[in-house]
Parts: C-alpha cells; sequence; structure tokens
C-alpha cells in the first residue's frame, strides 16, 4: 500500500485540477444542457472537450460520448464514473489535453443551475 508521501498530488496537478473546475463551473451552462440531452438521446455517457484546440478555453469543441465509445476508449477511470453518476443531477466530462493527456471529472450541479 502506498504511504501517504506516494498518494499526495503534486502541486502542479492541484493547480491543473483547480484550474479545470473551475472552466467547468463557467461553462456550466452549456454542459449540463448537453449532457442532458445526451443523456436522454443515448444513455449514459460523458462529455468530452478538447482543450487543445484553443489554448484560451474558449469556443472550446466538446461531444457527448455514449457509455459504449468509453469502452472502447479503455478508460476505466472515465468508465468508472459513467457507471456511477446520477443524471438527475451529476454528469461526467472528460477533459482532452496536450501531451495525449485526459482529466475525468464527475460533477455535481447545484440544484439553482439545474
Amino acid at each position: 500500500m502506498p504511504s501517504p508521501e506516494q498518494r499526495q498530488i503534486p502541486d502542479w496537478a492541484k493547480r491543473e485540477r483547480a484550474g479545470d473546475l473551475l472552466w467547468i463551473q463557467e461553462n456550466l451552462h452549456i454542459l449540463w444542457p448537453a449532457a442532458q440531452q445526451g443523456y436522454r438521446d443515448s444513455g449514459r455517457g460523458a462529455i468530452i472537450v478538447d482543450t487543445t484546440s484553443r489554448p484560451t478555453g474558449a469556443g472550446n469543441p466538446f461531444a457527448y460520448m455514449p457509455e459504449v465509445g468509453i469502452v472502447e476508449m479503455d478508460e476505466q477511470d472515465a468508465l468508472r464514473m459513467v457507471r456511477a453518476y446520477d443524471p438527475s443531477w451529476e454528469f461526467v466530462t472528460m477533459l482532452l489535453k496536450s501531451q495525449n493527456r485526459m482529466s475525468t471529472y464527475r460533477v455535481g450541479v447545484p440544484s439553482e443551475k439545474r
């Protein structure tokens, strides 16, 4: 079992995560309706956002990917989240990043935003 020091998140990762969550919050008015529509049309899945095409974060292309697509991607962390979220108040988003990286978040939407 890893020691507490081995489990700690590096500072750069904490900053990146905080920035990701802020960006998701700022774009909730777009992401939440898209997630709801995607769920209605295709069932469980995730919003996938390409954050590499617009470095400023404005106007990033995104799409809803059904669970079967995430299975095909073999993204186990994302698949775990997709299978567990409650679509009445949550969604999953996968942020595609430079250097072939991805960050996945299970996002709860505050009731006043639903």
